[in-house]
C-alpha cells in the first residue's frame, strides 16, 4: 500500500495542492492545519505575502538570471509571449513563470491544440485559459490557440505582436514542454524575413543564459529564451524513453470508461484511479494512445498494479514507480454538480461530471496532481 493518504485541499490565494512535507515548496501548511476540518485556507507562502509581503522560494523554478533577462526586457519595453501547452496545462502554466510575468503585459499562447479531440469547443477554452490567467493576476492582451504541427493559427500570433503599441524587441517564454520554440520556427517559415541581419544563439548580457536571437526587422528581434524545467511534472523527472511515449504525436482518442464504485483504474505503471463512492457513471481519459489504460475491481487493484509494474506488462514502465509504495495517494469529494478534470502534471488527465463523487487518485512521488473546472 502507499505510504500515506492525503486529503486535497487547494490554497484559494495561488491554488497549489497543500502539502506539510516540505517548507520551502509551494502550497506548504503545518501538518495540522492540514488535518484539520478547515475547507478554505491560504498556503503558508501566500499567507505571509498576503499579510507581510513576504515570499520566498529556496529553489526556484526561474534562475536570478533568468529574473535579470525579463528584467532587462522590461526596462527595453519589450513584448511578452508566454507559451504554454494546453494539452498539460497545469505543468506548462507555472506559478513561478507567472509570478515573473505578473504585472508586465503578456500574449500568452496556448499550443499544441491540435492534440485535444476536433470536437472541443475553442471558445470555452479561450475562456479557461484566461480565467486562470486572470486567477494568476496576469496582464494578458490576449490569448490565442494554436497548433504549430498543423500551423494553426500561427499568423495570428505575428499579427498580435505587430498590433502592440511599441515597435521593441519579443520575448518568447516558456517551459520545456510548450513547444514554443517549434512554434517560433512555424512563425518564421510563415513570416518574410527581409532584413540584413542573422539569427544568431549568444549569452545573453550579465547572465549565463544562451538565447536565440532571431531578427524580424531591422530593429527588432525575437529572443527565444531557454525552455524552463518543471520538476513537479512528469515531463521534468522520467526518462527520455517514457517521455516519448507520454508525450502525445497526434490528436487525443479520448476512452470513456462507465465505472461503478469499488472499481479502479489503471494507467500505466504511473498513475491509479480509484472510484470510492458514487453512482455508476462516466469517466473520460485523455492520455497519449501509448499509455495503456486497465479497469479493475478495487479489491484486486493493489495486486493487479504491482504484478503489472514488475512484469512490465504495461506502458509506459519507469524506474520512478516499481511498487506502489513510490506512489502519492489523494482523496477528494465532488460536491458540485459540474464538469471536474483531474490530471496528472506532464501525463494527461481525466474528465468526469457530477457532485456526491468520492475519488482517490496515485501519482509517483513528486509528480503534482491538479482538479479544477473541466478545459474541454
Amino acid at each position: 500500500m502507499v505510504d500515506e493518504l492525503k486529503k486535497v485541499k487547494k490554497c484559494y490565494g495561488c491554488g497549489a495542492v497543500m502539502q506539510s512535507e516540505t517548507k520551502d515548496e509551494v502550497g506548504y501548511v503545518p501538518a495540522k492545519k492540514l488535518s484539520s476540518e478547515e475547507e478554505v485556507f491560504l498556503c503558508e507562502r501566500c499567507f505571509k505575502t498576503h499579510h507581510y509581503g513576504a515570499d520566498h522560494l529556496k529553489e526556484p523554478v526561474i534562475t536570478h538570471d533568468f529574473l535579470a533577462l525579463i528584467e532587462s526586457a522590461r526596462k527595453k519595453n519589450a513584448i511578452f509571449v508566454y507559451v504554454v501547452d494546453i494539452f498539460t496545462f497545469e505543468s506548462s502554466f507555472n506559478l513561478d513563470i507567472n509570478e515573473a510575468l505578473h504585472d508586465l503585459d503578456v500574449i500568452l499562447v496556448a499550443n499544441k491544440v491540435d492534440l485535444l479531440p476536433r470536437s472541443t469547443n475553442k471558445e470555452k477554452l479561450e475562456a479557461y485559459v484566461l480565467r486562470h490567467a486572470r486567477n494568476a493576476n496576469l496582464k494578458v492582451k490576449q490569448v490565442i490557440l494554436t497548433s504549430s504541427t498543423k500551423n494553426y493559427n500561427i499568423d495570428e500570433v505575428m499579427k498580435a505582436i505587430k498590433a502592440t503599441k511599441n515597435k521593441n524587441d519579443v520575448y518568447f517564454i516558456g517551459s520545456v514542454s510548450s513547444g514554443k520554440s517549434s512554434l517560433i520556427k512555424t512563425l518564421l517559415r510563415n513570416f518574410e524575413n527581409v532584413t540584413s541581419r542573422y539569427i544568431t544563439t549568444s549569452i545573453y548580457p550579465n547572465t549565463t543564459i544562451a538565447v536565440q536571437e532571431i531578427p524580424i526587422t531591422e530593429t527588432r528581434t525575437i529572443y527565444d529564451t531557454p525552455g524552463i524545467s518543471i520538476s513537479n511534472s512528469l515531463l521534468g523527472v522520467a526518462e527520455k524513453e517514457v517521455i516519448k511515449l507520454i508525450v502525445p504525436r497526434r490528436e487525443i482518442k479520448a476512452r470513456t470508461y462507465q465505472i461503478s464504485p469499488n472499481q479502479s483504474i489503471l494507467i500505466g505503471g504511473l498513475a491509479r484511479l480509484d472510484y470510492l463512492e458514487g453512482p455508476y457513471a462516466p469517466f473520460t481519459f485523455y492520455f497519449a494512445d501509448t499509455v495503456k489504460i486497465m479497469r479493475t475491481n478495487l479489491a484486486r487493484a493493489d495486486r493487479t498494479f504491482e504484478n503489472i509494474v514488475k512484469t512490465k506488462k504495461t506502458a509506459p514502465i519507469s524506474a520512478l514507480v516499481t511498487s506502489l509504495k513510490d506512489l502519492d495517494a489523494y482523496e477528494f469529494n465532488t460536491y458540485e454538480d459540474r464538469k471536474y478534470d483531474v490530471a496528472w502534471n506532464g501525463y494527461g488527465f481525466v474528465s468526469f461530471k457530477g457532485s456526491g463523487k468520492k475519488i482517490r487518485i496515485y501519482a509517483p512521488k513528486g509528480v503534482a496532481i491538479s482538479y479544477n473546472e473541466s478545459k474541454i
